[in-house]
């Protein structure tokens, strides 16, 4: 038998989670400190080993187009310590689910979307945009190096744009469509790279059928 993977180290359990989660029911978007120096290390030494490919430049058309400007990459070992951080935070995160009184998400929630996206020096982000309605419930960004603006706003145009801090080891955990009985989606951005910057995307996707930790990468992220 294959010994479980060893657990990250993560700085914020489940009660801190579940105080993020509920500042949701008003705030489109919250972060908090979650890996470890030594986790951190772990991480960025595994997404080194990657295969990547330039992100589709343009997605939509007219007033829905959304540009980006990196690589991404879904080459995510399932023995890796990648995976075994998605795995920890979604049990983490479905633990602070259940200390909300009432339940905040009806459905079951999974991480079963990963995807982990690099940025140059100097790179142009991805431009105001909201999610696929597929990404249910929690919408979760880890940094892992670099630094960006990553900001939320009130629609295309970036209006009323609200910075969340994203360092490197932070969760920033979005609203998802479901969460609280809510049906919106945040806009939201990264730009103002001053270095370059990796970070992974972790979601569920309700389209996936298998109920765990997947490498799906399908649409932006953050």
């Amino acid at each position: 038998m294959v010994p479980p993977p060893e657990r990250p180290g993560f700085e914020s359990g489940a009660a801190a989670l579940a105080e993020a989660i509920a500042r949701l029911a008003e705030e489109d978007a919250v972060s908090l400190p979650l890996l470890s120096q030594n986790t951190l290390r772990e991480l960025i030494e595994e997404t080194g080993t990657f295969a990547y490919r330039p992100a589709t430049p343009v997605i939509g058309e007219g007033e829905k187009r959304v540009m980006q400007d990196c690589e991404v990459s879904c080459a995510v070992s399932w023995d890796g310590p990648l995976a075994a951080c998605a795995g920890h935070l979604q049990s983490d995160l479905q633990a602070a689910l259940a200390l909300l009184s009432p339940h905040p998400l009806p459905e079951r929630f999974c991480i079963n979307d990963l995807i982990v996206q690099r940025y140059p020096k100097g790179s142009g982000g991805i431009t105001p945009h909201r999610d696929h309605l597929a990404y249910r419930g929690l919408i979760s960004v880890i940094t892992l190096s670099g630094t960006c603006r990553f900001a939320v706003c009130r629609d295309r145009s970036g209006a009323d744009a609200r910075t969340v801090p994203a360092p490197p080891g932070w969760l920033v955990l979005m609203r998802g469509p479901g969460l609280f009985g809510l049906n919106d989606r945040p806009f939201h951005f990264v730009d103002r790279f001053s270095e370059p910057r990796i970070s992974i995307g972790l979601r569920h996707d309700r389209r996936a059928t298998d109920g765990s930790v997947a490498t799906l990468g399908l649409g932006p992220g953050g």
